[in-house]
């Protein structure tokens, strides 16, 4: 029997189960990097080479910490689906030829929604998260200032994102307001959109200057200086010689 998940491990599967959603979202039929992931899971756990269908014994326990998966799909049916049900969504989508259409998307939102249980349950362990590095997503997608607005754009509508990272003088975001309003402010929007992030920065369009915090810092004190009405929600994880290492949100925290 394999021993159990260390800490480290817990962390780096939720990482995987999390960047697997992320791909996801890029892309509504894509649940094969959600099979990846559950499928190294339950190698992990199991100890062994095997399918998904032999690996949910070895998942099911672990599963169990999810109040999503377990109590509250009990509690209201309506709104949650109960692991069991999700799990082998999953493993006949990963076995079916029909990988497209609704039938696709619909596999894809159950595999999302087993992977935001999952992930609780890796993360339900003690000592509780504490740190920014408990949390960060550590291989975060940036724009670089010599690549043209469109880049940015592209990158903002693929993955639902509301701010983007880029380095200008320092570390700074563009927001979807600012380009929306950028791109919004001349009819000529091939020309803007050709124009590279650095030369829009210096003809209209607004980039927030931030102060980035560090991997060790605390979550709770982060918050507790948030302003709501005024900082912007994102958070830029810095290293040595100001090496961009992560970026953390609410919608990690949550």
């Amino acid at each position: 029997m394999p021993p159990p998940l260390t800490r480290e491990e817990r962390r780096h599967y939720s990482d995987r189960l999390r960047e697997a959603r992320y791909a996801a979202l890029a892309d509504a039929e894509g649940f094969s990097q959600i099979c990846f992931a559950v499928e190294a899971l339950g190698l992990r756990l199991l100890g062994r080479q095997a399918d998904l269908g032999t690996y949910l014994p070895a998942i099911r326990p672990l599963a169990q910490a999810s109040l999503t998966l377990f109590d509250l799909a009990g509690d209201c049916p309506s709104l949650f689906t109960p692991f069991e049900a999700l799990y082998e969504g999953l493993r006949m989508a990963r076995n079916d030829a029909m990988h497209s259409g609704a039938y696709a998307r619909h596999a894809t939102t159950q595999a999302m929604e087993l992977c935001i249980g999952l992930e609780e349950a890796l993360m339900a362990d003690k000592p509780a998260r504490k740190t920014v590095a408990d949390y960060m997503v550590k291989s975060p997608v940036t724009i670089e200032f010599w690549q043209p607005v469109a880049r940015a754009r592209q990158l903002m509508l693929m993955y639902s994102f509301s701010y983007l990272p880029v380095y200008i003088d320092g570390w700074k975001l563009v927001s979807e307001a600012a380009l929306a309003k950028y791109l919004h402010k001349r009819s000529e929007s091939r020309e803007l959109l050709a124009t590279t992030v650095e030369k829009a920065y210096s003809s209209g369009l607004q980039l927030i200057p931030v102060t980035p915090v560090n991997a060790s810092d605390d979550v709770q004190e982060l918050l507790k200086k948030l302003d709501l009405t005024k900082d912007c929600s994102l958070w830029l994880v810095t290293g040595s010689a100001d090496h961009l290492c992560g970026v953390l949100s609410p919608f990690e925290l949550m």
